[in-house]
Formats: C-alpha cells, sequence, structure tokens
C-alpha cells in the first residue's frame, strides 16, 4: 500500500450561479456609470450607485469563491481535504488524524448541521465520523475505491494497534 495518495473530485456549479455572476458584472457597471452621473446632478445618486457597487461585488465574490473541485489527500497519519474555488485558489479545509475517527461507513441517512458535505450529492457517499474537541463530526465525501481501501486499511490497522495495546493507541 502506499503511503500517500491524492484524489480530486470536481463539482458542479449550483443553479443560478451564473445568473449571480452576471447580474453582479451588470450591477458593478451600473454603479460606475451612474457616479459620473452624481456629479452632475444629485448627491443622493451616490448612495444608489455605492449600492449597486456593493451588491454586484457581493454576487461576483459570491460566485468565484465557489467551490471547483475538492481534494482528499490520504497520509500515513491523516486525511487531508482542501478546497479549490473557481478563481483557482485553493485552501485546506480539513485535517483529520486516523486516531480521532470512530465510523467510516457508507452514507445512508440525512445531511444534519454537525455535517461537512465536500462533494457533490452522488448516490455512492461515504461518511466518515470523527471527534474534535469533545464534539462529533461526520464528513461526507466521495472517495474512489482505491481511497475508500487505503482508508478502510488504515483504520483497521488503528482498531487493531489500539486493541493489541489495551486502548491505549
Amino acid at each position: 500500500m502506499t503511503g500517500n495518495y491524492v484524489q480530486k473530485v470536481e463539482v458542479a456549479l449550483r443553479s443560478g450561479a451564473r445568473r449571480d455572476q452576471i447580474l453582479g458584472i451588470v450591477l458593478q457597471l451600473m454603479g460606475l456609470g451612474l457616479i459620473p452621473v452624481a456629479v452632475f446632478f444629485s448627491y443622493w445618486i451616490f448612495f444608489v450607485a455605492a449600492a449597486a457597487l456593493a451588491v454586484g461585488i457581493l454576487l461576483t465574490q459570491r460566485f468565484y469563491s465557489m467551490p471547483k473541485e475538492f481534494g482528499y489527500a490520504f497520509t500515513e497519519n491523516k486525511l487531508i481535504v482542501s478546497k479549490v474555488n473557481i478563481a483557482g485558489r485553493g485552501r485546506r479545509m480539513l485535517e483529520i488524524a486516523y486516531s480521532d475517527v470512530s465510523a467510516f461507513t457508507v452514507f445512508y441517512d440525512i445531511v444534519t448541521e454537525r455535517d461537512i458535505l465536500v462533494a457533490d450529492n452522488t448516490p455512492d457517499l461515504k461518511a466518515m465520523t470523527f471527534r474534535v474537541g469533545g464534539e462529533e463530526y461526520r464528513l461526507l465525501f466521495a472517495p474512489d475505491e482505491y481511497l475508500c481501501a487505503l482508508l478502510g486499511e488504515r483504520l483497521r490497522r488503528q482498531k487493531n494497534a489500539c486493541a493489541e495495546s489495551g486502548g491505549k493507541a
């Protein structure tokens, strides 16, 4: 078995995402176009221009911060989950130590507020339950067969080592 493995999962855009992007750009251009009008007519138009510009920036920023893909990196000690947005910027979301994992199963339940969903809504989602800071969370993700095998083997070894040492691992 390998010590490191990385899987990337593409995520589809949510419905209405392109509409938000186009509306945001139109509102930004409208806000910028109203600035010369405000200079010549009334300072009240500055408020309309500022509001249009702010809403346009908000909608555009919301579009570009949407996830484009998620990455699952299997290492010897932990599972690292990262997100890459549409603008191409990536960041780590989670680092889950295998010693904190209590269950790794097929997801068949409903999503709750403590769940962390890092995949599209596909029928082959897996659920990894883990504890951090005394609280229990569930990672919902879509690993491929090889990553499932790696995780299953690593968690079995963790469980066997814990049982052999009397629960102190």
